[in-house]
Order: structure tokens, then C-alpha cells, then sequence
């Protein structure tokens, strides 16, 4: 899951605030993708140190 501002209405009421171009749905579907891409290889490999950091504690 990712965190974010909301929904695509929320994000571009945001945007207008700070008078930056809106962003389009399609758009913003295709950076959650690649954000949760990230977000998912970052996990997994912290999820696999935390595993190998406890595995050779308990073996101490």
C-alpha cells in the first residue's frame, strides 16, 4: 500500500496551491506503480536483514 496525499482530486488540489500543473490520472497511476515497485524491493531487503540479524543473534 502507499502512502499518499488521497485521492487524484486531493493531489491536484494540492498541486493548485502551490501553482504546479496538474496532474493527469493516468499519470499518476503509472507513479504509484513505480513508487510501489520501490517501496516493495526496499521492504523485502530489510525484511531479509532483519531475518539474517536475527538468526545469528540466536545462534549466539
Amino acid at each position: 500500500m502507499i502512502v499518499s496525499l488521497g485521492r487524484l482530486v486531493n493531489v491536484n488540489n494540492f498541486l493548485t496551491t502551490l501553482n504546479i500543473t496538474l496532474i493527469e490520472n493516468i499519470n499518476l497511476r503509472k507513479m504509484e506503480a513505480r513508487a510501489g515497485e520501490a517501496i516493495k524491493k526496499i521492504s523485502t531487503a530489510s525484511s531479509n536483514k532483519a531475518a539474517i540479524d536475527a538468526s545469528e543473534k540466536e545462534k549466539e
